[in-house]
Formats: C-alpha cells, structure tokens, sequence
C-alpha cells in the first residue's frame, strides 16, 4: 500500500501547487483511505491509485459543486 500513496503523493503534488506540509498532512488521511479500500476488497493498484487522487482532490478543493449528493 506504501507504493500507492507514494504514487498518489507524487503525482498530486506534480497537479497540484500545494506546499510540502500540506502534502505531508494529507498523507496519513491518505493512507487510512487507502487502506480501507484495500480491506474492502479492491486490489488492483491502478484503481486505488485513481480513488486517491480523487479523495485529495476533494480533501484539498472541497466537493465538486456539481455533484448535490441528490
């Protein structure tokens, strides 16, 4: 799992110009996210590399406002 949130952690922060401690806060979120993925059944590292970098996206900028939740 450590390979993943590596992989999100750097491929977030080449997208995004979020500062170093800013990153580093959101990894143990990450990790949690991940590893909850994980123990829910998904193994395939490519998806749980896209979940991440979807959960930071929406920790960092907030839900899409598109999206209602209706």
């Amino acid at each position: 799992m450590e390979e993943v949130v590596n992989r999100v952690m750097d491929t977030f922060g080449m997208i995004r110009s979020v500062n170093f401690e800013g990153l580093e806060q959101s990894r143990a979120s990450l990790t949690n996210y991940i590893e909850m993925l994980s123990s829910a059944g998904e193994t395939d590292a490519h998806r749980l590399a896209i979940f991440g970098l979807a959960y930071l996206r929406e920790l960092h900028d907030g839900p899409d406002p598109r999206f209602t939740g209706c």
